[in-house]
């Protein structure tokens, strides 16, 4: 029976490449590759790709080689990646970017980034892009088309098809009660048409990868004698079985003051998620934490956290690996990290308009697939047509 690493040379066992190869990052392969081709074949194996991917995201959460994927600007975007250390250093400046300036990351995993574009055009353009290997694939475009009045959208991965999907939700009016929602493969290359949840967007904030389930805030209207609420709860989305789930929000969360806000973020450290809840007029902010995913009854909150100085509070981004908040100052735009205990400041320098900020994994993702753009572009049978 072939090997699932098929040409493996008789002079190095399999079991051992695998070891010590898996270790490797991106850019020591790429040499590897240079080197033998029997290697170069076996390095671009979806078996060793996969492997690849398991084993750096296994030293990503048990290790100090934390990185962040920082997109920042104010004229011209750039992208890097910075070590998750004390000095937030630069560990590499990504050249490689397949849109211009004008387009949003959806999200990141396994080392794609997911990219969307819909300034031009009623339709949504989305790339996947791994910018590391320089390799990026353009989607087809979605089976529903028209210019939404609130899109959501989250991209992860289902390891039990060894697949990465998106999900795009979809509001066509105020007044709409229903949402539409569609679904891509990347395996089959294509979209479908899934029934939507009896919820409604609550923002159009994108979704959040969390346990190979994206999550976003949703509400439902309830009537309480004539009188409407607005009920508030996290809405998931499991990638594995292609199924909608319900998260309980904290009792405080569920019904809002006006003019507070509340969005969800990964909390890594557990694999698990938080919620941020920004005050009226962003005064304040509180962050709760599910310190056991799915278990409603772990919510807890951690931090209470005011204003930094006379500008409302600053958006949080995310979590590092020491505790410490990674934001986005209100009025001058800056990536700062803040100690939600001691409050202390550090600043990086890095300052934009437009920043997002994630975890970040180097992956070969990509490198096995053979790109045909052309193709992509033209395949308009889109699965799912039939289940409308």
């Amino acid at each position: 029976m072939m090997s699932k690493l098929a040409m493996f040379p008789y002079y190095f066992p399999e079991e051992i490449f695998l070891e010590i190869f898996c270790k490797l990052p991106v850019k020591s392969l790429g040499k590897c590759m240079c080197v033998s081709k029997a290697w170069n074949s076996l390095i671009k194996n979806p078996y060793f790709i996969s492997s690849h991917v398991s084993h750096q995201s296994k030293l990503r959460r048990t290790n100090d080689n934390n990185l962040f994927f920082v997109m920042t600007g104010r004229h011209e975007v750039e992208y890097s990646l910075h070590s998750d250390d004390q000095d937030f250093r630069k560990y590499a400046q990504l050249e490689y970017m397949p849109f211009d300036n004008l387009h949003s990351i959806v999200g990141a995993c396994n080392g794609l980034l997911c990219l969307m574009d819909f300034q031009f055009s009623f339709d949504s353009i989305f790339i996947l892009c791994n910018p590391i290997i320089r390799k990026s694939i353009t989607l087809p475009k979605p089976c529903l088309s028209s210019l939404p009045y609130k899109i959501s959208v989250g991209f992860g991965f289902d390891s039990a098809q060894n697949d990465y999907k998106l999900l795009k939700i979809t509001k066509k009016g105020v007044l709409d009660k229903n949402v539409e929602v569609e679904l891509y493969s990347l395996k089959r290359n294509c979209w479908k048409i899934l029934a939507p949840p009896k919820y409604d967007l609550y923002s159009d904030d994108f979704m959040v990868y969390v346990n190979e389930t994206v999550h976003w805030i949703a509400y439902e209207r309830v009537n309480n004698e004539g009188s409407y609420s607005c009920k508030l709860l996290i809405l998931g989305f499991d990638m594995r079985d292609d199924v909608f789930k319900e998260i309980m929000l904290p009792e405080r969360l569920r019904n809002l003051p006006h003019q507070s806000e509340i969005y969800v973020i990964p909390y890594d450290e557990l694999s698990s998620i938080a919620v941020i809840e920004l005050g009226s007029l962003h005064a304040e902010c509180d962050i709760w934490v599910m310190k056991k995913y799915g278990a409603v009854q772990t919510w807890t909150k951690m931090y209470s956290l005011g204003k930094l100085g006379t500008e409302p509070m600053p958006r949080v981004l995310g979590f590092r690996k020491n505790g410490d908040l990674m934001l986005r100052t209100y009025n001058n735009l800056r990536l700062v990290s803040r100690d939600p205990e001691s409050h202390e400041i550090d600043y990086f320098g890095i300052q934009g308009r437009r920043t997002y900020v994630c975890n970040y994994t180097e992956s070969l993702v990509l490198l096995d697939r053979v790109i045909d753009d052309a193709m992509t572009e033209n395949r308009a049978n889109y699965a799912g047509n039939a289940n409308r």
